[in-house]
């Protein structure tokens, strides 16, 4: 066959090396310890011109065909019957996915500290959500002279701000109720105001908050099935349970109300606990649909798995508690759309209607930025006032100041809740879990019934119902050195997914054994220390990028601080929502490709060499599909997946390495154990999934 050569090959290679019969003599040339090899092989043109958005490109198709079949099971849906099956089903799904809730504990609440204002009351509250997990208050009371008691209770959520109960917006609201006749209890969020969960004790300081911590937390949650909303709203029930407990707010309805985060935290609540009698959530509810559309999914409790798969929107949580009254506030010049937040707020709107009851559901719009503004605060307690309170008055804002300073709002002693005695974590309630289900897994080892269980979780169908890979491009075979040649394939596995390899072989090799390269730092980083010896050795390599690594990898998402999470968490919670996982992905990837290699002249044997987080795809594809693979070589191999709880907010597993409640059904080591059994793994070294500090 006629081949080109590579131009800077050395002259004198052939007196340098000289491959026989699979072994290597003398020292390896400067030509192969630093190769001239393509930069790309994809080549940037065409519609891959920014193959970093391959991904995107392909997954948003799947959004707009679960988007089509969320508003066609709409018009579906009109009787009283339809609509409470409707209710009961995604109530049950969401509770499902999130992992359930914790049971019922003593609260152990108590008054810390009290400040009179010019009409209302500020009692400073501390109790326990979960045993050890404290929530920080402040109940707002009006003036029992003007408001006898007991009064309406609401329930009020902060958004992402990082003094949580102290932002100024937040307090003004609280307060508008209290001056109104209304007792509202507003409390910080996990990761906000005085509830960071990750602290550096002895300097008594915060190492995360808000969206950053928020995602921290989340990683550890995908494993055991849970999900950061998971503590959110369960801390808000346990703060309505403590306006229940409280003499001197009425017993029966409640009220919730929040913006931004805590606009999604109320839409939670009120779609989940009957409780909630008025609800107004404000600048969030618009379309996860059309966030997804916009790569733009938000961070990790806006994102249910399988949401978008089974039928949940944003205004599902609004047409969940239908009838009750609802209250959407937006902002003209919101980052969550006003366009979408009008057509949730119309497909809402129209089932309370055909529910005999479309006056119950309303929209506040204010022409201004993201933000709990004065004209929302209004919006928000007039439509409280109106149907919690059964008062039709119209409410507005004085002007003094009602909010006072972080310090005086404190409710703990040290502003931190981990600083008091028996003070636990939300890392420490998962590492907990981890390692309940680490006890149960020990006593049932793996099955065949378990390996399917695996393919069902982590969305990865058999080898022999995948379709074969289409060949994109295929260049020409390169000499790279005397006895090595090279080809640039561009896999297509499905449409619009290309995969570009790089192929090397021993020149003049009828038969060989192929070994399929896979590295998420990309296709060639390791070439001298793992690519190479294996060729030397009289192998052949197909290097590859698997979806979503090297060539396609996307970058520039600091949303998902890279450091911690990977470079593309957006990405990976739209396929998250669609109920896929990244890992399921990849396996197929590999399966595909394996397919093909088994189908050339040239194969004697097909292996893998996987290297870092490359290993978790290659790991699963062997252990489910064995009779592929004659080997599987491991290096860098991630050491567990409970060792990412372990770590909790000092892990650095991408997202995309996660399989949403593997840890109830399997870890790594255990799949590895597997195939140890059948005499296939080569385990090189295991790292753990920590930062380096």
């Amino acid at each position: 066959m006629r081949m080109k050569t590579n131009g800077k090959r050395v002259c004198l290679l052939v007196a340098c090396l000289t491959i026989l019969g699979g072994k290597v003599f003398g020292e390896t040339p400067e030509v192969l310890t630093k190769p001239v090899l393509p930069a790309n092989a994809l080549g940037g043109v065409g519609t891959h011109a920014e193959p970093r958005f391959m991904m995107f490109r392909w997954l948003r198709p799947q959004v707009e065909a679960a988007e089509k079949a969320w508003r066609e099971a709409y018009e579906l849906r009109k009787t009283p019957e339809e609509i409470a099956a409707y209710q009961k089903t995604l109530k049950e799904k969401f509770i499902e996915n999130i992992g359930g809730f914790p049971e019922r504990t003593p609260l152990n609440a108590k008054i810390t500290g009290r400040l009179e204002r010019n009409g209302f009351v500020m009692e400073k509250v501390l109790f326990e959500s979960q045993p050890g997990l404290y929530v920080t208050g402040v109940m707002f009371l009006p003036d029992e002279a003007k408001f006898p008691k007991p009064w309406p209770g609401v329930l009020i959520s902060c958004g992402h701000s990082y003094n949580g109960k102290g932002y100024v917006n937040y307090q003004r609201v609280a307060a508008l109720h209290a001056l109104n006749g209304m007792a509202a209890f507003l409390v910080d969020p996990i990761d906000q105001g005085e509830r960071f969960q990750l602290v550096d004790l002895e300097k008594k300081k915060e190492l995360a908050a808000s969206v950053h911590a928020h995602n921290l937390i989340g990683i550890g949650s995908i494993l055991l099935g849970w999900n950061t909303a998971r503590y959110e709203i369960w801390d808000l029930m346990r703060g309505l349970d403590y306006l229940q407990s409280r003499e001197d707010v009425q017993k029966g309805p409640l009220g919730a109300a929040g913006l931004s985060g805590g606009g999604t935290q109320t839409a939670y609540l009120m779609a989940l606990d009957d409780r909630v009698s008025v609800a107004a959530s404000c600048c969030y509810l618009c379309s996860l649909f059309g966030l997804m559309q916009k790569n733009d999914p938000q961070d990790a409790e806006q994102n249910i798995f399988g949401q978008s798969a089974w039928g949940m929107d944003h205004a599902d949580y609004c047409m969940m508690r239908a009838p009750k009254p609802t209250l959407i506030g937006s902002a003209t010049k919101d980052f969550f759309p006003i366009e979408m937040t009008w057509d949730g707020f119309r497909y809402a709107k129209r089932l309370f209607q055909r529910m005999g009851y479309g006056e119950n559901i309303d929209l506040a719009e204010t022409d201004n930025t993201h933000g709990y503004d004065k004209t929302l605060r209004e919006a928000t307690v007039r439509f409280m006032l109106r149907f919690l309170a059964k008062r039709e008055e119209a409410i507005f804002e004085p002007d003094e100041k009602l909010e006072v300073s972080d310090a005086e709002i404190r409710v703990t002693k040290e502003g931190l809740t981990l600083l008091e005695p028996g003070a636990r974590s939300t890392y420490d309630l998962n590492r907990d879990e981890a390692r309940r289900l680490a006890e149960i897994r020990a006593k049932n080892p793996l099955t065949d019934e378990t390996l399917a269980k695996i393919r069902e979780l982590a969305s990865i169908r058999k080898a022999s119902d995948l379709p074969e890979t289409q060949i994109f491009s295929r260049g020409e075979k390169t000499e790279l050195a005397e006895g090595i040649v090279y080809e640039t394939i561009v896999f297509q596995p499905e449409k619009r997914i290309l995969l570009p390899a790089l192929r090397f072989s021993p020149q003049g090799a009828e038969k060989a054994p192929q070994v399929i390269y896979v590295n998420d730092r990309g296709k060639t980083s390791a070439w001298e220390t793992d690519i190479l010896p294996m060729i030397q050795a009289g192998k052949s390599v197909l290097a590859v990028d698997l979806r979503g690594w090297g060539e396609t990898q996307q970058v520039g998402q600091k949303y998902f601080n890279p450091k911690f999470l990977g470079s593309d968490g957006k990405d990976f919670y739209t396929a998250y929502n669609l109920g896929k996982t990244y890992v399921g992905y990849r396996t197929e990837d590999i399966l595909v490709l394996a397919k093909w290699l088994k189908n050339q002249s040239e194969t004697a044997s097909v292996e893998i060499h996987a290297v870092s987080e490359g290993c978790i795809p290659a790991l699963h594809a062997v252990a489910l599909e064995e009779e592929l693979f004659a080997r599987l070589t491991l290096s860098e191999a991630l050491v567990s997946w409970t060792n990412v709880v372990e770590n909790g907010g000092f892990s650095n597993t991408p997202l995309t390495s996660t399989v949403h409640g593997a840890l109830r059904v399997y870890d790594l080591p255990e799949l590895r154990a597997w195939v140890e059994q059948k005499g296939k793994l080569r385990l090189l070294s295991t790292k753990i999934s920590r930062v380096s500090e």
